[in-house]
């Protein structure tokens, strides 16, 4: 059920002092920043929800390395969950160089786990089931995952969901990272702009993001692919049957797209 992110889920002390929505304790390194000597002479290509979609991850990855020839994959999250092969996906990434940003899938998945930890006989729902394949590395990898990654040198920054403009990135909502989709008014006479996940009320966070920095994000299926001035969504909907895509924001700067083999997931109205 979509709703709005209400002010007692939201995080404004600055460092982040209080915990993300599930109350997941929070990485060591919130806010990633990724500078020339890690990049190198690397063309940097950010991969949209993958949802446990190895097989169209891959083919994606392969196509992207036909193009450059050193490729430096960094992913919005939403790795797991859903898809036939989460397990699969933290694997290829784990024995890969790149980087990634935490998503509301990956904190469900960290939720899903602190519970089966707390009470063994706890009834795991069937669709987080792949996580009893999961091993403490893999976890721990999960665990370690950042809320944004920027890349100063290219002016971008790496989101799940969003952020609320003008808000400086440390005082920036965890919730709204991982869940936002549009900026909704509080009230009739209440102008302020809250972070909400609906897309029926409000309007795009991304079109009122004006940059310096340009924000790539996923989350956000149902609007899909979307170019606004200073934000890009990148998740097209790969586990529902449509598409994987990613882009390349220095390089040759192509976006590529892989058709999914199948529809795994069918979302509920």
């Amino acid at each position: 059920m979509q709703r709005s992110l209400s002010p007692n889920m939201t995080d404004r002390k600055k460092g982040h002092e209080r915990p993300s929505r599930y109350g997941l304790p929070l990485p060591e390194v919130c806010h990633l920043t990724l500078d020339k000597a890690t990049i190198q002479d690397r063309a940097v290509f950010i991969i949209g929800d993958v949802h446990g979609c190895y097989d169209e991850l891959t083919e994606l990855m392969d196509k992207a390395r036909t193009l450059e020839n050193t490729v430096l994959f960094v992913f919005v999250g939403d790795l797991v969950n859903r898809g036939p092969k989460s397990k699969e996906v933290v694997k290829l990434l784990r024995r890969t160089d790149c980087y990634s940003v935490r998503g509301n899938h990956e904190e469900t998945t960290l939720r899903e786990h602190a519970r089966l930890i707390k009470d063994p006989g706890y009834d795991l729902p069937e669709r987080y089931q792949y996580i009893r394949k999961f091993d403490e590395g893999d976890l721990d990898y999960l665990k370690r995952l950042p809320y944004t990654i920027c890349i100063p040198s290219l002016q971008a920054i790496i989101v799940h969901a969003g952020l609320e403009p003008g808000v400086v990135l440390e005082e920036q909502c965890l919730t709204a990272m991982t869940h936002m989709r549009s900026l909704v008014q509080r009230g009739a006479t209440d102008t302020t702009l809250l972070p909400s996940n609906r897309i029926s009320e409000g309007v795009p966070w991304a079109s009122l993001w004006t940059g310096p920095e340009h924000v790539y994000y996923g989350h956000d299926k149902k609007r899909g692919y979307v170019e606004h001035g200073f934000a890009t969504g990148l998740d097209t909907g790969c586990v529902n049957g449509e598409h994987l895509t990613g882009m390349f924001i220095n390089g040759c700067r192509k976006t590529l797209t892989v058709p999914a083999r199948k529809q795994y997931w069918a979302d509920t109205p």
